[in-house]
């Protein structure tokens, strides 16, 4: 009696790449592009969130270290160094968090445009909610006047050690002088990106019939604020100086203070009618290209 062939029961190995399960994003959720974004995700956030909390750690220690009059030096053999570690610790915590973050919430793919126009990578992002940037805004704001503005109201109040003649004092101001800078910089930064979300896609919807893709203007717009985002740049320079203008009281300089002021005032006038005016580039804000 001639034997009868039994079906073969379809195997998953047939399955194509583009039939794998997507998440919102057309994410694939397995598979080992799903497996390598979720090692990304887990490694880049960790890093980033143990270097950041690293950064604010050292930076607390070395501020009530030497406003007790203790040297750096006596602590660590390179004083710049010790004092710039927070700074390379906030750089490596940023880093982290670009790539944990790219990997929760992006989705990566080619630039397409042509050499010099466009980025060559490029990453669709899942932006956070308003509310969360906003509190990401007031930590930032947060660390600054601890950092500035809680020192030199004490200094003026005569309840902390001052004057760059100390050496502990000295460490102490330093200190305060280059987180003056970082805290600034990061709060004014974060600002003027949640004025962009804010403002970005009706403006962009709004004008869109207006934007001739291709043209001169367009494509310098999507190099110089799309690409290098470039207007984040200027604003981190604006609260740069915002960040020092309250050290005029300390060095008893009204000339110091007013005119970092000033200078941050324009500053940031410059990066907020760029953000504005962002939209121009035609891109969505939710998207990151890059020549890299």
């Amino acid at each position: 009696m001639p034997k009868t062939k039994k079906r073969k029961k379809p195997s998953n190995r047939s399955e194509t790449p583009a039939s794998r399960p997507r998440d919102a994003q057309g994410r694939r959720t397995t598979g080992s592009i799903a497996t390598t974004r979720k090692v990304v995700a887990v490694v880049g956030n960790l890093v980033g969130a143990l270097a950041l909390a690293a950064a604010v750690g050292m930076v607390a220690w070395l501020l009530i270290y030497t406003a007790g009059g203790g040297v750096i030096g006596d602590v660590f053999e390179d004083t710049v160094m010790a004092i710039a570690t927070p700074f390379l610790l906030t750089l490596l915590s940023l880093t982290g968090f670009i790539f944990g973050q790219f990997a929760v919430r992006g989705r990566w793919g080619l630039g397409g445009g042509a050499l010099f126009e466009g980025g060559f990578t490029r990453v669709e992002l899942r932006p956070i909610s308003v509310l969360l940037h906003i509190v990401f805004a007031g930590l930032a704001v947060a660390a600054w006047v601890l950092v500035v503005v809680v020192p030199v109201v004490r200094d003026a109040q005569s309840q902390a050690e001052s004057g760059w003649g100390a050496s502990g004092g000295m460490y102490f101001w330093y200190t305060v002088t280059v987180y003056a800078v970082v805290t600034g910089a990061i709060a004014a930064m974060v600002a003027v990106s949640l004025l962009k979300k804010l403002t970005y896609n009706r403006s962009l919807s709004r004008n869109a019939d207006s934007i001739i893709p291709g043209s001169h203007a367009q494509l310098w717009w999507r190099k110089f604020s799309h690409i290098w985002r470039a207007e984040l740049g200027i604003a981190g320079f604006a609260g740069a100086a915002f960040g020092l203008s309250p050290l005029g009281v300390h060095l008893q300089s009204p000339l110091y203070g007013f005119g970092a002021l000033g200078i941050g005032i324009a500053l940031m006038a410059i990066a907020v009618a760029l953000a504005l005016n962002s939209w121009r580039s035609g891109l969505p804000v939710e998207r990151v290209e890059s020549y890299t």
